[in-house]
């Protein structure tokens, strides 16, 4: 594997899925400022900033490295090599740097076995950053949505 440069900045989403899944993305700089943007099924929707110590940014990076391509890689519908399961979430990851970027989307129904078994260090890499009150938590989705009626 080619030895990758150390981004500037990283933009990280979850998507839908069909259910309660939290809906944000952010983006972290290499000096741990970031701006989180909740959409749906988060404790803090719109744009919040954030900052992350050395050691979070560290951990971070090193928790997607795995991940990372050389250029632009999809996971999906169209390049599946096993069934694809519906109602999954997606992860995008971009990596910027000057040079250019590289980036990863992965539906998560997309169960590739070469990579179904790290797919969670990867779907929940945003732990690793101070994140937990924007995201908030599972058991209070629902909660997080105003119900109409």
């Amino acid at each position: 594997m080619q030895e990758s440069t150390a981004p500037e900045t990283v933009t990280f989403e979850e998507t839908a899925c069909f259910g309660s899944c939290p809906i944000f993305s952010f983006t972290l700089n290499a000096d741990g400022s970031g701006t989180f943007t909740g959409t749906r099924f988060v404790a803090a929707k719109g744009e919040h900033p954030f900052t992350a110590t050395p050691d979070q940014v560290k951990a971070f990076l090193a928790r997607i490295e795995a991940f990372r391509p050389q250029g632009v890689v999809e996971y999906g519908y169209d390049n599946c090599s096993v069934p694809v399961r519906t109602d999954s979430p997606s992860v995008r990851v971009t990596w910027q740097k000057e040079s250019g970027a590289d980036a990863l989307s992965w539906y998560l129904g997309c169960a590739e076995p070469k990579a179904e078994k790290i797919q969670p260090d990867l779907y929940g890499a945003w732990k690793e950053l101070p994140l937990d009150d924007l995201v908030g938590t599972k058991q209070n989705r629902f909660e997080y949505e105003p119900q109409d009626g």
